[in-house]
């Protein structure tokens, strides 16, 4: 029997490890999502590969192109951003802005469910160039369950409307095919992960331009795009852009930073308020039971700092934000029942 087991157990675990990955709506992104893309352009030493199963991809060294280093974002409350007044806007379930310059942009909107991941609005503000640009066919950028083998097609047209000029003045219309046509290992500049879903997508598009004359043709233009999803995280890890205005090269980008994993956990389900959260300097905690210690954690799982109730506050406790830089936390929440609760929370 024990042999049996053993074989079993071995079996199984044989099986776990060269099963296919399967993209599903956890991948969706919730307020408090930041991540950061690498990258480097004009790459001409570089090869996506063909399609296939158990694959491995070492793009571990990247040369022959141009490094920049990328801007990190942020989701967050469609509500709280600049074309919140839009009524495209109102249907968005997340904004990925800027996390660094949030008076800037540029805005995503998307909308999210159980089934797809859908791109319905997109914004820009810079003086004397602020336009918004509104999906009249929205942009799927993910269907959900996906995993080797499975396409999907999709068509989609934006419009942008300068609010500077007062005009429509861009205007995209796209084929899309997406295929999941490869999983394996792949080693990034950031490190290795395995079981990945590589997505290929590529796209037709048909331009037009407007200046206050007309609507000018700028002709039609194909782009491949590869993209490496590992499990657990809701972006890309890697990112490989062929494109028909990029001849003989290629635009390479890697995930270097994200949050999706806390690596803290909630062990108990309490009453719990954090407001404001986005929050500037203070933030105010809220609870349903009576706690004796507030610990502050970077998203990589540091300890920052640990607050003490205040004397007669035992179920609420305001925090001073100040002394620590624009990001996202985590408050631990030590109760006196000897639980404990965690939140995320966002500093601008």
């Amino acid at each position: 029997m024990k042999k049996f087991t053993l074989l079993f157990i071995s079996l199984f675990a044989i099986q776990a490890l060269f099963s296919q990955p399967v993209l599903n709506s956890s991948l969706n992104f919730t307020i408090g999502d930041t991540y950061r893309y690498d990258g480097y352009s004009d790459v001409i030493n570089i090869d996506p590969g063909p399609g296939g199963a158990n694959l491995v991809w070492d793009f571990s060294t990247i040369s022959g192109g141009s490094y920049y280093e990328g801007e990190g974002v942020i989701c967050v409350d469609p509500s709280t951003t600049a074309f919140a007044d839009s009524a495209a806007v109102a249907d968005a379930d997340i904004c990925i802005r800027s996390l660094e310059n949030p008076d800037f942009g540029p805005y995503q909107y998307f909308e999210c469910n159980n089934t797809s991941q859908n791109l319905i609005a997109l914004g820009f503000l810079a003086t004397g160039n602020t336009s918004f640009g509104t999906y009249t066919d929205i942009q799927t950028a993910l269907e959900f369950p996906f995993t080797y083998g499975d396409d999907f097609n999709d068509t989609w047209e934006l419009l942008v409307y300068s609010i500077d000029m007062g005009y429509y003045f861009m205007r995209d219309s796209s084929i899309v095919t997406v295929e999941a046509d490869a999983y394996g290992t792949i080693t990034t500049p950031t490190g290795e992960y395995q079981n990945v879903l590589r997505l290929k997508r590529t796209t037709l598009d048909y331009s037009w331009s407007n200046y206050g004359t007309g609507w000018i043709s700028l002709g039609s233009f194909t782009d491949i795009q590869y993209e490496w999803h590992a499990p657990n995280i809701k972006v890309p890890v890697m990112i490989i852009l062929e494109a028909e205005w990029l001849p003989g090269s290629y635009d390479v980008r890697y995930l270097v930073e994200h949050n999706f994993p806390t690596g803290i956990e909630d062990l108990v389900d309490y009453n719990l308020e954090i407001f404001p959260n986005p929050a500037t300097d203070r933030v105010t905690i809220k609870i349903d039971e009576m706690f004796n210690s507030v610990s502050i954690y970077s998203l990589n799982g540091q300890q920052m700092d640990v607050v003490t109730s205040q004397t007669g506050q035992s179920h609420q406790q305001t925090i001073d934000l100040s002394k620590y830089p624009k990001g996202v936390y985590f408050i631990k929440i030590g109760l006196e029942d000897g639980n404990v609760v965690t939140e995320r929370i966002i500093k601008q």
